[in-house]
């Protein structure tokens, strides 16, 4: 006897039917970022995680660090350590170059092989770190040369490496070449590439910011009581060029003249045993404090209780084509910034903006702190000017024209912002400074420069 079937009877067959292409969704693009750093900075997770939100798989890869994973996955992003160390030497640096370039270029390779990168984007310094994606830019990849700093001027301002610089300019013209597209950071580094060979349509500016979303993620503003006292800061790498010097005099000027006057410097670098020597020869531990490198969560307090940031790069061929990402910091954080006035900073903004002084003038950075410490009025329009101009050029605005650059190349790339549940805050001081928090104009608010 027969079952008839209904016209609407579910039948259930014994075996999957087979996925037809239509209904299957394809596998996302996959992205890769190479930066031979062993931090995981602020504005590479700015980089991979708007790839992310744009639909890519994205990898990053970078130099091993002592308290992270060797593979972990932050916000859907995939970051994987090379067994590679920094180390401080001339030797040991290009030791480091060369093991971590055969490192990265190892893994891209291996990996497009077994399952393709749409593109690739290497991240300066060194500018040759784009030859790594040699391989999967034979078979089909697209490559991005995301020059950060403009390496031949960068070896003209270390005593001793002078000779490197015509060498080092021809490798930042292979590398432009060879990547299908660059990025860089300011009108003034992008019109010095083209001034040595760069095409002028095969180089985009994105301002180097980091998402301010990023920079205060798990982090929050403790309350601050009123209290006296002035607090200066600048955080960063300890270098000659980037003026901890002048600040350290700038402080030995003031010490008698503002009563509570405290200079907090953070970070790591080449100058750190002569600036702390500096500060212990002139008996100005009861004035600077220098706290070394610090996690994010410290820095942030610090920031947060601080009345001034200082950005004391000192004049060179190479600080007039770049901008410091302390800067951008100080401004998140609601701090009137006072700068040396070099050229891509103060053709980018004026005076209304940034409190300047001459560069390497420790008498003229000391009148600057004289002159915002004795005018509250004045540092809150800077403050207030500051996050103007981020609403005017920030991360919203940058991550457009960033996403851009991958649609120019590979087309469908999404760039609108996408919705987030919430707006993200800005801290600002308290007891006597400012109440409360601000609430970002976009959920996408972020700094400028580099």
């Amino acid at each position: 006897m027969r079952t008839r079937v209904g016209k609407y009877s579910v039948i259930h067959l014994p075996f999957p039917l087979p996925e037809s292409q239509e209904m299957r969704s394809p596998p996302p693009r996959r992205a890769c970022i190479i930066r031979q750093c062993d931090q995981y900075e602020p504005t590479v997770q700015s980089e991979a995680e708007a790839l992310a939100n744009a639909g890519f798989d994205v990898e990053v890869i970078c130099i091993s660090s002592a308290d992270s994973p060797r593979r972990v996955v932050v916000n859907g992003v995939t970051i994987i350590r090379m067994p590679v160390r920094l180390r401080s030497s001339m030797v040991g640096k290009a030791i480091d170059y060369g093991l971590f370039f055969l490192f990265a270029a190892g893994r891209v390779s291996i990996q497009h092989i077994r399952r393709p990168y749409a593109v690739v984007q290497a991240n300066s310094l060194p500018d040759f770190l784009v030859f790594a994606a040699l391989v999967p830019k034979l078979l089909g990849c697209r490559v991005v040369a995301y020059m950060q700093e403009p390496t031949p001027e960068l070896a003209a301002t270390i005593p001793g490496r002078e000779w490197m610089t015509s060498f080092l300019t021809r490798i930042e013209q292979w590398a432009i070449r060879f990547a299908d597209h660059s990025v860089t950071v300011t009108d003034q580094l992008r019109r010095r590439y083209i001034e040595r060979g760069a095409a002028a349509d095969q180089v985009t500016v994105v301002l180097n910011c980091a998402d301010p979303a990023i920079l205060l993620a798990n982090w929050s503003p403790a309350p601050i009581e009123s209290k006296s006292g002035f607090v200066v800061v600048c955080h960063g790498t300890i270098a000659d060029r980037y003026g901890q010097d002048t600040i350290i005099d700038a402080a030995r000027t003031l010490r008698d003249e503002i009563p509570g006057l405290r200079v907090v410097i953070t970070g790591r670098g080449p100058g750190t045993r002569d600036m702390v020597r500096a500060i212990e020869s002139y008996e100005l531990q009861d004035v600077v404090q220098f706290e070394g490198w610090v996690s994010k969560a410290r820095l942030n307090d610090i920031l947060h209780s601080a009345d001034v940031g200082v950005v004391a790069q000192k004049a060179s061929p190479y600080s007039h084509l770049v901008h410091t990402n302390k800067m951008i910091d100080y401004w998140i954080f609601g701090l009137p910034v006072i700068a040396s006035r070099l050229h891509a900073v103060s053709q980018l903004y004026d005076d209304e903006v940034v409190e300047y002084f001459d560069p390497g003038n420790a008498s003229d950075l000391a009148a600057a702190i004289r002159r915002l410490h004795m005018d509250p009025a004045r540092r809150a329009k800077l403050a207030r000017n500051g996050k103007l101009a981020h609403l005017r050029n920030g991360w919203a605005t940058q991550r457009v024209s960033y996403l851009n650059v991958f649609n120019s190349l590979l087309g469908n790339v999404a760039t609108r912002t996408p919705e987030k549940p919430g707006q993200e805050s800005a801290p600002v001081r308290r007891g006597g400074r400012h109440d409360g928090l601000h609430q970002t104009e976009s959920s996408d608010w972020a700094p400028t420069g580099v």
